[in-house]
């Protein structure tokens, strides 16, 4: 081709392709219907797992932890830190 040269190019286009004559409007419709209901589940889906996955967490964690109760004046084990070097290890909450 050269500069400035309007080009058409020939193309037959009588027959329709196997996949064009085998569509079914009816059923692609009712097809399409149903993908549409699915998509929210679809999106809701990475949602749910991450639920899941916070629920299985959550229990292993809570199955480490040892629940315990104080009251006012009970005596606590507490860790010697640079504020508290005046008191001793076991001292009132």
């Amino acid at each position: 081709m050269t500069y400035k040269m309007d080009v058409m190019i020939l193309v037959e286009v009588d027959e329709l392709s196997l996949r064009r004559q085998m569509l079914n409007m009816e059923l692609n419709n009712k097809i399409l219907a149903t993908n549409l209901d699915l998509i929210n589940e679809l999106k809701n889906k990475p949602l749910i797992q991450e639920e899941d996955k916070k629920i299985i967490a959550t229990r292993k964690y809570n199955s480490k932890v040892v629940s315990r109760s104080f009251r006012l004046w009970d005596l606590v084990w507490r860790m010697r830190s640079k504020a508290m070097k005046n008191e001793d290890k076991c001292s009132t909450n």
